[in-house]
């Protein structure tokens, strides 16, 4: 039956990423059409500008769905904020019953996921880095560039950890990322958010991460140890021993742009979970810029204004990036399996007869 199909299918697009894993979305299935919602009160933070993030998992999540859907039998046919007056419904999506194709990423669905564990600092084959930079060729969005020598790993390294020493710095950012950590497991069917083991902290540092979440003491030990300015220079360092860095570029920042991003950064991880790479999103650093530069910046300091546009200065130039946008960027390496996995929540779907 299409209806237990598409629940199917639904719940294969839910394995896809979103900021902080908020799982920004809700559907209404009519007959063979499912309509696809933004929750913009899942993400208001100030990596999410204008919903732009939430878009980006969207597109995630229409392409696990799309990949999904020949699995089951079934083609697709998807119209981008079809409702040109709500800017919360992004999707429609049509299914047609079709022969089953099944892609070759749609075993990977389950098993895609951020890992945030050490990788190893040992260039990718060739062949590795084209199967993921041609991974989007045929979707027409974006480009996907792969930076690896010492030189720009090292700045590029630094520069994205910029956002551990800001989120250290600025309360607003701090109390959002301690909001969206669950410190136990049973917690992890109640809301969004991540689980503390995926996080990879070891212990002393968990015992340290557990500290830092008041603010008080944080605001002291930044006044004498510079604290922030050690777990950024740590962090830095963890980075740039990674075998990688890869960019999503795209032309254009419109809600349709991003959408289409987050089908291009979905097709890129799968691919990568395919050969057996790991994958660590560090968008903090661009996103803090969205900030400055389309909203003014007023949540951040004069001196982090000025660190976070002379951070993206060096990754657009490690990048060679000039008129376009990055859009999301990965830390890439072969590294162990994850500690633990973020969990999906049970989607919402309104049935209309």
């Amino acid at each position: 039956m299409m209806i237990n199909d598409i629940e199917k299918i639904i719940n294969d697009g839910v394995l896809a990423p979103s900021g902080e894993n908020c799982q920004p979305w809700k559907f209404e299935l009519n007959g063979n059409r499912l309509s696809i919602f933004n929750i913009p009160e899942a993400d208001m933070s100030l990596y999410n500008l204008k919903q732009r993030g939430s878009y980006i998992a969207h597109g995630a999540l229409i392409e696990n769905i799309i990949i999904s859907s020949g699995a089951y039998g079934y083609t697709t046919t998807v119209s981008l904020f079809p409702n040109k007056e709500n800017e919360a419904h992004v999707a429609d999506i049509i299914f047609t019953k079709s022969e089953i194709l099944e892609s070759s990423l749609y075993p990977f669905l389950q098993k895609r996921c951020t890992n945030r564990k050490d990788c190893i600092r040992k260039i990718l084959p060739n062949e590795e880095k084209k199967q993921l930079t041609d991974s989007i060729s045929d979707l027409g969005f974006d480009t996907f560039k792969i930076v690896d020598d010492d030189a720009n790993m090292e700045v590029l390294g630094h520069a994205l950890a910029v956002n551990e020493r800001v989120l250290f710095e600025n309360k607003y950012i701090h109390d959002f990322f301690y909001d969206h950590i669950i410190w136990d497991k049973k917690d992890e069917d109640k809301a969004g958010g991540f689980f503390v083991d995926t996080l990879e902290f070891l212990p002393h540092q968990l015992k340290a991460v557990k500290l830092l979440k008041h603010w008080w003491v944080l605001k002291i030990l930044n006044v004498i140890p510079g604290v922030s300015k050690i777990i950024s220079k740590e962090n830095g360092e963890k980075y740039a021993k990674s075998a990688a860095f890869g960019a999503i570029i795209m032309e254009g920042s419109t809600k349709e742009n991003y959408v289409n991003t987050g089908r291009s950064v979905q097709r890129v991880w799968l691919t990568a979970t395919k050969l057996g790479i790991a994958m660590h999103p560090c968008n903090g650093t661009i996103y803090f810029l969205d900030q400055i530069t389309d909203n003014g910046g007023k949540e951040f300091s004069i001196q982090h204004h000025k660190l976070i546009k002379d951070s993206n200065i060096k990754i657009r130039n490690a990048f060679n990036v000039t008129d376009s946008k990055i859009s999301f960027i990965f830390r890439i390496g072969k590294a162990d399996e994850p500690t633990a996995r973020s969990k999906r929540l049970k989607p919402i779907i309104k049935f209309v007869n």
